[in-house]
């Protein structure tokens, strides 16, 4: 029955096991057969995989590109960075501006006009009110009310920034001779007002502080509230921060010094140089890919047409990029990428560049598509040879291990066939030995 155990040479009469390896070995040939082919298949299965995926990375280069978006983009210069840089969106004209930073912007820092010698110092204070004027309306005001209490003036400064930390930052300044509550913006891009002591115009203000005897902040302020400002020809523009937005439709300035800078701005073919780097790459890993396959010594596809007729085709349509000097030719059929001939392509025909992109990609696109599920039937088809190899492999192996049982059960027999033959010579031998011995066989 199949799943019994068969002992050789049990008896030591017979030592049958080396004799059933070596039948087992000479049936089981075929299935090393199979399993070598089955290994050769899956190899040929990965290749032609790493090839596919190399394809439909080259393949997805075009089946997403925009050819608008490539020429859409606009960079900005500055002729002194120093003093501004300056971004650009596809909105933005091409333009060359002169402007001068007269002034940068800064936040307002007040100062309490009381304070203490001593931080650990007990201070009372009572309830007050902090404004926080974000524009030029009397409307454009934000108020915080702070409670009265008592404690250091550390504790008035967390009070405060409980209530108003949204908007305002409270600390502690030490002027040389007391420790005095600082307040100042938190951020400058919340308020368009500019300090003015003149006028009484202030962006923090406080009522009814009071700080060992001495009411609210001081007149003069630690540092004033000023907004960014460039001049443009005759116009002024500003901003209450040193970012300065839409000078232009999409202009960005930073401003980092007061001085004067030219701002350029013009059309920018980086995304269509880095499309051509993206093209060059993936097309030489397609390449790669195709050389190591049908490498004459070690190649799994050596003279396969199917493999080889990838890499002439995709130089077959090369030649408008030849013509330009985009791309140059290397000896194993990759390619160099050249970035200086699209900056010369653009300078004199933008036009023509333009349609350039466009011809590579309706060439290459098509082929590849249709290249890329071919090679994906390839690699089914492999697939079905592999499964139906498997199920060969399993019967035989299946077969094999029916035939093994059979063989070990008739050898088990054979061996307990020649024991009892043994037995029965060995009582045939002493039986002739004791007739000898009553018939005086021993005198």
């Amino acid at each position: 029955m199949a799943g019994e155990i068969y002992l050789s040479n049990l008896t030591g009469k017979l030592d049958w096991g080396s004799i059933v390896d070596q039948i087992l070995h000479l049936k089981s040939l075929p299935l090393e057969r199979m399993t070598d082919e089955e290994n050769q298949l899956k190899a040929k299965q990965e290749s032609l995989s790493e090839l596919a995926n190399a394809i439909d990375a080259f393949n997805n280069l075009f089946s997403n590109l925009s050819v608008d978006d490539l020429f859409k983009s606009k960079s900005a210069t500055s002729s002194n960075t120093g003093v501004l840089t300056a971004t650009a969106t596809a909105e933005t004209p091409n333009v060359t501006l002169n402007v001068s930073v007269t002034q940068l912007s800064s936040k307002e820092v007040r100062l309490s006009e009381g304070g203490v010698s001593d931080l650990s110092s007990n201070i009372s204070w009572p309830a007050f009110t902090i404004t926080y004027k974000k524009g030029p309306n009397p409307e454009d005001v934000e108020t915080f009310n702070v409670e009265g209490g008592s404690g250091t003036l550390k504790d008035l400064v967390d009070k405060i920034n409980q209530s108003a930390g949204s908007v305002i930052v409270a600390s502690v300044f030490y002027d040389g001779s007391q420790y005095r509550l600082m307040l100042s913006e938190k951020d400058e891009a919340l308020s368009t007002v500019e300090t003015n002591p003149d006028t009484g115009t202030y962006v923090i203000s406080t009522s009814g502080l009071v700080i060992n005897g001495q009411s609210d902040l001081d007149n003069t302020p630690l540092q004033q509230a000023k907004n960014a400002k460039v001049q443009i020809g005759t116009t002024t523009v500003q901003s209450p921060t040193d970012r300065i937005e839409n000078v232009l439709p999409g202009l960005t300035l930073e401003l980092k010094a007061t001085g004067n800078a030219t701002v350029s701005v013009g059309d920018d073919y980086s995304k269509v140089k880095d499309f051509f780097a993206d093209f060059v790459a993936k097309y030489n890993a397609v390449i790669k890919q195709v050389n190591e396959m049908t490498d004459k010594d070690k190649g799994l596809f050596q003279g396969d047409q199917t493999i080889t007729g990838v890499k002439n085709t995709l130089a077959d349509m090369l030649d408008p990029l030849f013509k330009y000097g985009i791309v140059s030719y290397n000896e194993d059929g990759t390619l160099t990428f050249n970035s200086s001939a699209v900056d010369d392509l653009a300078n004199k025909n933008p036009q023509e560049l333009r349609d350039l992109v466009e011809t590579v990609k309706t060439n290459y696109g098509s082929y590849l598509e249709d290249s890329r599920i071919t090679f994906q039937s390839f690699i089914n088809d492999y697939q079905s040879r592999i499964d139906s190899l498997n199920q060969r492999i399993a019967e035989f192996q299946e077969q094999l291990s029916q035939e093994e049982q059979k063989l070990r059960l008739e050898f088990s027999k054979v061996e307990m066939f020649m024991n009892q033959a043994q037995e029965t010579m060995d009582r045939i031998k002493n039986f002739m030995v004791s007739l000898s011995e009553m018939q005086g066989g021993n005198k």
